[in-house]
């Protein structure tokens, strides 16, 4: 009789101080402490059902409360609501899970007020990887490449052109770019981080000039330039990333200046040469931007250090009052940078 007592004790007992709940992840820690750092006794499946404490469980609206005050008013009783609730392991060790990780089923009305399972779509504790896997898995691919393709604009540089005269006015324009790059990953990176390659840039800008004696100059200056690219990210997630990059290129420049007064006079004057430019950026990549296709839509900021160059031209003048006695324009070292906005392809 006595045992038969005991096991309704139990029963009873274990009805009111414990609940059962489900585990709604692929794999949820047991944990000996309550923290995410603490030590991992053993892991429960996804499905599998638990007893739990009602410590830190909040109670049922529809509950009797039998706590009142001495004229009879119930007390409100306020539970916290905690991050891990009390469980024991196989070998009746207890253990902490953490609540976000299981389902407690309340039989009552408390039922419908809890999502059925919020890891549906993303659950952080699923190490597996959906086949097909990656070619070459788990090793890093060695021919991985990328190519990228960007439109820049920038303010545009002054005139480095000595037109003999004060000037009233300037209409600087915009420094407009188009850049590709392609590079590929160095062999000894085993990160997948560091990317060596060529740049191909192209720039173009305008500007018109008010000068003294009536005159009108307008400036037309292209260049084009090749040259090597190494990039690094430095940060990155599976949806986004940041990189660093650095470049110089060797650059070709046409220089168109044209002369021109109210009275219908008119020369133009064609200068070339070559320079050098060293550049730093930065890009923020998102990631597969279009799904499934390797794509990223790329921005960021450059600068480029332009070192001291000079254009020549081989074309004599015709107005005299329009040049000055040299057939050069000097430039001296500027720095101008671009916001820039684009693609980039991974293979």
């Amino acid at each position: 009789m006595d045992a038969l007592k005991i096991f309704f004790f139990f029963i009873l007992s274990s009805h009111i101080f414990a609940l059962e709940a489900q585990v709604i992840v692929l794999e949820a820690p047991l944990l000996k402490r309550p923290s995410l750092k603490s030590q991992v006794l053993q892991r429960v499946r996804k499905g599998r059902n638990l007893v739990i404490h009602r410590q830190g469980i909040v109670r049922s609206p529809w509950a009797v409360n039998y706590n009142v005050n001495s004229e009879g008013l119930a007390l409100n009783e306020e539970r916290e609501d905690v991050e891990f609730l009390k469980t024991f392991t196989t070998a009746g060790q207890d253990a902490w899970i953490p609540k976000k990780f299981v389902k407690v089923i309340y039989n009552d009305a408390r039922e419908s007020e809890v999502q059925m399972n919020s890891y549906a779509d993303y659950d952080p504790t699923d190490y597996r990887i959906e086949e097909p896997l990656e070619k070459g898995y788990p090793l890093v691919a060695q021919n991985k490449a990328r190519a990228s393709m960007s439109f820049g604009m920038g303010p545009a540089s002054k005139t480095g052109f000595n037109y003999g005269s004060n000037i009233l006015e300037e209409d600087i324009g915009s420094r407009y770019s188009f850049v590709t790059t392609y590079t590929r990953k160095v062999d000894f990176d085993s990160y997948d981080r560091l990317y060596f390659g060529g740049i191909l840039q192209i720039h173009g800008q305008r500007s018109v000039y008010f000068i003294t004696n009536d005159r009108t100059a307008q400036e037309t200056h292209g260049e084009i330039g090749v040259g090597p690219y190494i990039s690094y990210d430095v940060y990155r997630t599976e949806n986004r990333s940041l990189s660093t990059y650095g470049a110089f290129t060797y650059n070709l420049h046409r220089y168109s200046v044209e002369q021109s007064t109210r009275s219908d006079n008119f020369e133009e004057r064609l200068f070339s040469g070559y320079s050098i430019t060293p550049k730093l950026g930065f890009s923020y990549n998102i990631r597969d931007f279009i799904p499934e296709t390797g794509i990223d839509f790329v921005f960021g900021a450059e600068t480029n250090f332009n070192l001291p160059y000079s254009l020549t031209t081989k074309s004599e003048a015709q107005i005299e009052s329009f040049w000055n006695e040299s057939n050069q324009v000097d430039f001296g070292f500027s720095a101008t940078y671009s916001l820039y906005m684009g693609i980039q392809a991974n293979y």
